[in-house]
């Protein structure tokens, strides 16, 4: 059972200014909830079939995260999934825009494993969209704010 959550947003900024800061990975730990310690491993470009790590921090128990770039299309298109045995997760980032403003579809779809969170994304589904549609308009508030953006 999947369970897919999307906000859109407007920024006054650049298709390339939100292009170049949501697809520079370090950049996730200053908007991405409980994010840290976000890399490419090996460094370079990121690309198809790069890979993500980074430290995920949930109501105090921090772990490891590993993602796959699954699909990277330069100013407007990024994708990842988790590929590390945590709950399952893709991410898409679709941008669009001009010089003079540009907007953001931010889409998460989560494949829940751990009995807790099928509960939540089954019966208790109305209280999971709205803890999760909630978590990702502050997401776009701290992006906002980490691009010193008006909010």
């Amino acid at each position: 059972m999947a369970a897919a959550f999307s906000i859109d947003a407007d920024f006054e900024c650049s298709l390339d200014q939100l292009w170049s800061y949501v697809s520079h990975v370090p950049n996730q730990d200053h908007w991405v909830f409980g994010m840290s310690d976000s890399e490419v491993v090996g460094g370079g470009d990121i690309g198809v079939g790069s890979v993500i790590e980074g430290t995920s921090t949930e109501q105090g128990k921090s772990l490891r995260v590993t993602m796959t770039v699954t699909e990277c299309d330069p100013p407007t298109r990024i994708s990842w999934e988790n590929t590390d045995g945590h709950t399952p997760f893709v991410t898409v980032i679709t941008c669009s825009g001009d010089e003079t403003g540009s907007r953001m579809r931010y889409h998460v779809t989560l494949f829940p494993t751990a009995l807790l969170m099928k509960i939540v994304m089954g019966p208790l589904r109305p209280f999971g969209n709205i803890v999760a549609n909630r978590m990702l308009r502050q997401e776009i508030s701290h992006l906002r704010h980490a691009m010193g953006l008006q909010p």
